[in-house]
């Protein structure tokens, strides 16, 4: 099977696969991209012990009308721009593989882990942009409103934004977006391997949508407030990035260890995890 999927990897998916790679290491709409397969074999590891107790069972029938499908996917992703179509049909056809040689019961075992690798896939252009600019509205209204109320001097002209000598600009790349997509993604690996309840995998899903909008807003608001209280150097590139990353990881490890406090408090009160 290894062997099949190296050669399409190489030969056939060659070009997408070498788009969706470069996509990832660039930053270019799937800067959370480069997580995903590592949280993927996380996935798989923790169920290691079930997937070697499985007995192959082959399903052909099942298995050979899914590679039918993603044959017929990539036929229609050679007729459409962009890499979606052809990489979520690479991802069928090994699906179609495991049931094939392995049968249903591997496949439900790492079915999930398999297609959360298609969370590596950038958002077409158009929706991307449409994202982002919704995204630069809150975060920077949400900040510019925050920053005010701590007392720093600023005055905002539509994405430009003014204190003391600085002018800064808000542009797509620091709208927020990149906080969104990648909560969302952690977020449904993290629904997957803690919530047992489709009550639970909502509410994670709409948690990871608000803390993207705060995340955000909190970012903004490190960048003017540190730019004004200790200089300029605050706001290039090295500075920049090294804030960004400290506030979207310290929300995220805050938020899930109060969300496993909780779930474990109340798993303990109630007998319900």
């Amino acid at each position: 099977m290894l062997a099949i999927l190296i050669g399409l990897g190489i030969t056939v998916y060659g070009n997408s696969l070498h788009a969706l790679a470069a996509a990832v290491l660039q930053r270019y709409g799937s800067s959370h991209g480069l997580f995903v397969p590592f949280i993927s074999g996380y996935l798989v590891w923790l169920r290691l012990d079930k997937i070697k107790g499985i007995s192959p069972k082959d399903a052909p029938l099942l298995g050979g009308t899914i590679i039918a499908a993603g044959v017929g996917l990539l036929i229609i992703g050679h007729n459409n721009e962009g890499i979606a179509l052809p990489v979520l049909s690479f991802l069928l056809i090994a699906a179609g593989l495991i049931l094939v040689l392995f049968g249903s019961q591997m496949l439900k075992e790492i079915g999930f882990p398999l297609f959360f690798l298609s969370a590596m896939i950038p958002l077409p252009d158009a929706a991307y942009k449409q994202i982002a600019e919704w995204m630069r509205h809150a975060t920077t209204w949400g900040s510019v409103s925050l920053v005010k109320l701590l007392g720093v001097p600023l005055h905002r002209d539509g994405f430009n934004i003014f204190i003391s000598d600085l002018h800064l600009y808000v542009d797509f790349s620091c709208s927020g977006i990149r906080y969104l997509l990648s909560y969302l993604v952690f977020g449904v690996a993290y629904a997957f391997r803690f919530k047992q309840t489709f009550k639970g995998h909502v509410l994670v899903i709409i948690g990871a949508l608000l803390l993207s909008i705060v995340g955000g807003i909190l970012r903004l608001s490190v960048i003017f407030s540190t730019g004004h209280y200790l200089g300029p150097i605050m706001v290039e590139h090295g500075p920049h990035v090294m804030l960004s990353w400290s506030v979207f990881t310290v929300l995220l490890v805050s938020v899930i260890l109060i969300d496993r406090y909780v779930s474990g408090g109340r798993g303990q009160g109630s007998g319900v995890r």
